[in-house]
């Protein structure tokens, strides 16, 4: 079990049982777990140095050649669900969270030491991908308006500390997107987030620092009455 530091900012609180208060949903059946104890063969896709810690949990350093954040992408087709997981600074890196549909980003939260936030990104480059490798392939194309700009839903100032634990909980049911980090709470809605979701990723955006993760679970959601 990790232990959870104060966070500074508004005199907030983080205890071992935050995850029971969650803002959107109750949860239902466990549909991933992922403990980071090897570099198995789901956790192969991705760009970025990753490294399995003591067998206990994994660490991302975003490498310049790659010109790309540093990423772990992982395969599950999904709706509404509860995301949650375990996250660590080392250096000025910091990690973020991407909920996808094939190439295309729907949805992220990013965790900066003084910031919080989630936002529904831009669609329109991936889709083009999208229809240009459906048209190689001789697969319907998906037609639609898609959003040209990132929207940032909601933010909240925090305050981080190197070497310590700390557990985010995200929550998706239909168009309201959530985050909570002990008692920091922010939330949003939007029309595009209702889309079908087939992968997630872990990031670590910054060169030449670690981001610590570990215990990843996903959660289907059962939205609160």
């Amino acid at each position: 079990m990790r232990l959870f530091l104060p966070l500074v900012v508004f005199a907030l609180t983080l205890n071992l049982h935050a995850d029971d208060a969650l803002v959107l949903a109750t949860k239902g059946e466990l549909l991933y777990e992922e403990n980071f104890e090897e570099l198995t063969k789901r956790l192969s896709v991705g760009a970025g140095d990753w490294q399995i810690v003591d067998g206990k949990s994994i660490k991302g350093m975003q490498m310049k050649k790659d010109g790309h954040t540093a990423f772990r992408k992982m395969f599950l087709d999904h709706q509404d669900v509860i995301y949650q997981f375990d996250f660590k600074f080392e250096g000025e890196a910091h990690p973020k969270f991407l909920i996808n549909y094939e190439l295309v980003h729907l949805a992220n939260c990013i965790i900066k030491r003084n910031e919080v936030s989630i936002s529904k990104l831009n669609e329109a480059g991936k889709r083009k991908q999208m229809e240009a490798l459906a048209k190689e392939q001789g697969k319907p194309i998906e037609k639609g308006d898609w959003q040209k700009m990132n929207v940032v839903l909601d933010k909240k100032a925090v305050s981080f500390e190197d070497d310590q634990w700390y557990t985010v909980t995200i929550e998706l049911v239909g168009d309201q997107l959530a985050a909570r980090i002990g008692d920091v709470v922010i939330r949003g809605q939007h029309a595009g987030l209702k889309e079908r979701k087939t992968n997630f990723g872990i990031q670590a955006d910054g060169l030449n620092e670690w981001v610590h993760f570990d215990n990843l679970r996903i959660w289907a959601a059962e939205p609160k009455q």
